[in-house]
């Protein structure tokens, strides 16, 4: 049984409508809100720093409170969407992390700041891994990558919206205001409550065929079986469902492992860079507000490298791609603690952002087309779950580099290692298993 024939692959060869582009326009949409929620803590962190007299490991500490709960909320919320379905989760993600986000404008101790930040990271690590599968699932399988990578790539727009308004709105109204934005979200709610589809695949394995049916005609028009017949090719699928031991049996063990080494060496350099960018370039000698600029030059340039990775993943397939990206991230972090020309150190900051953020994109579909669908929002978000434990590690770790007051070279090559063990670890993830899970996506892929 080729578990991607189920229901999940319904749209298997059906053409690109309006309906794909709406799911993929509102979860673009979440997937800002994340950016903004996250890449805003380094924005106001040099602030926060002076207001409340904050050492770099306390701050660093801080840093990593959100990503702790981003780990939590995907080992429990995220990979929980197979039993509840991914429009229920990701509704209750919104709301978590919409107002936890918004009580940190009110936090008046570092204690209630890193609840209020662990909270907001609850709600982001139950959020993602399922816009991932949701779109992965609600997509034409030809337009899978781009869709995904393009949906991730507005985790870097706004990141780049953090930065902008923290350099706009910080001296002028203080820190604060920063998070009273971030309750923007909250807002939302009743659009997505009434765009928002439920997937396909988890309608099915759990016998809704009445609310299948409509779900069908909108985005497999060119579908001409019905529900109940994909009910039977899902039986096989629904053992497998939330039962995380299917990512470690059939020989996906060290694949599994692979990623996960793969996905926390990224998420170290993303979170790493992203929270102590504007202290590390003020340490190299620039005035802090440039120091901002650097901020939103990494963000656009990960925009561009997310949008990049798609079409070159559609084109060459997503592991090589991964390979090419953590080698840049290596160099281009690595050079960026040597004083470089204006022009040159905007190029390398672009080349960090676009191989690192941008790298994230490409990494999550890569996941999601690694596992059968029965498993697939298991695998993302134990992938993501595993990131973590990097992404936890790079604001700590930045923290006690600039305490122990190293050479600011040797800390960006510090952040730079991580992308070599990357790369060698996706390199050994097995080929033959991505062709498996998805033949047709990469004879296209080579025969392009």
């Amino acid at each position: 049984m080729d578990h991607h024939a189920a229901a999940g692959d319904a749209l298997f060869n059906t053409r690109l409508n309006s309906r794909h582009l709406m799911v993929m326009f509102w979860c673009s949409l979440l997937m800002l809100f994340d950016g903004y929620d996250l890449v805003i803590y380094g924005s106001i962190l040099p602030d926060l720093m002076h207001d409340w007299q904050l050492s770099p490991v306390t701050a660093g500490f801080i840093g990593s409170s959100a990503l702790f709960g981003m780990m939590v909320g995907a080992l429990t919320l995220g990979s929980s969407s197979d039993r509840f379905g991914r429009r229920r989760i990701i509704l209750l993600s919104l709301v978590l992390f919409g107002i936890a986000a918004f009580g940190n404008a009110f936090c008046t101790n570092t204690t209630e700041f890193a609840l209020c930040r662990f909270m907001t990271g609850l709600g982001l690590g139950a959020m993602v891994p399922n816009i991932v599968a949701l779109v992965t699932e609600m997509s034409p399988r030809s337009k899978r990558n781009i869709m995904v990578t393009v949906m991730l790539s507005f985790f870097s727009v706004g990141g780049v919206v953090a930065a902008l308004i923290g350099k706009a709105i910080t001296p002028e109204f203080g820190w604060r205001a920063n998070f009273l934005i971030a309750g923007i979200p909250l807002l939302f709610f009743p659009v997505f409550y009434k765009w928002l589809p439920e997937s396909i695949s988890y309608l099915i394995a759990h016998k809704r065929f009445a609310q299948v049916e409509p779900v069908l005609r909108s985005y497999a028009p060119d579908f001409h079986g019905s529900a109940a017949s994909l009910a039977a090719e899902e039986e096989d699928v629904e053992q497998a469902r939330v039962r995380a031991v299917e990512l470690f049996s059939h020989g996906r063990l060290m694949d599994t492992l692979f990623l996960w080494v793969a996905f926390g060496m990224c998420m170290l350099m993303v979170y790493g860079l992203n929270t102590w960018l504007p202290k590390l370039m003020a340490a190299s000698g620039y005035s802090l507000g440039s120091s901002l600029s650097f901020l939103i030059t990494l963000n656009i340039g990960a925009v561009i490298g997310g949008l990049c990775s798609g079409w070159l993943a559609d084109r060459f397939g997503g592991k090589p791609t991964l390979i090419l990206f953590f080698a840049v991230a290596a160099v281009s972090i690595g050079l960026l603690g040597y004083k470089q020309s204006p022009i040159v150190l905007n190029i390398l900051l672009m080349a960090a952002g676009a191989t690192t953020i941008g790298t994230l994109c490409i990494a999550h579909a890569f996941a999601a087309q690694l596992y059968p669908s029965g498993i697939r929002s298991t695998g993302v978000g134990w992938a993501a779950a595993a990131g973590r434990f990097g992404a936890m590690a790079g604001p700590a770790l930045g923290g006690y580099l600039l305490a122990q007051k190293f050479a600011v070279s040797f800390s960006f090559l510090v952040f730079a290692a991580p992308g070599i063990v990357a790369a060698i670890a996706v390199l050994l993830i097995s080929s033959r298993r991505v062709r498996a899970e998805h033949p047709v996506h990469t004879l296209a892929s080579q025969a392009k």
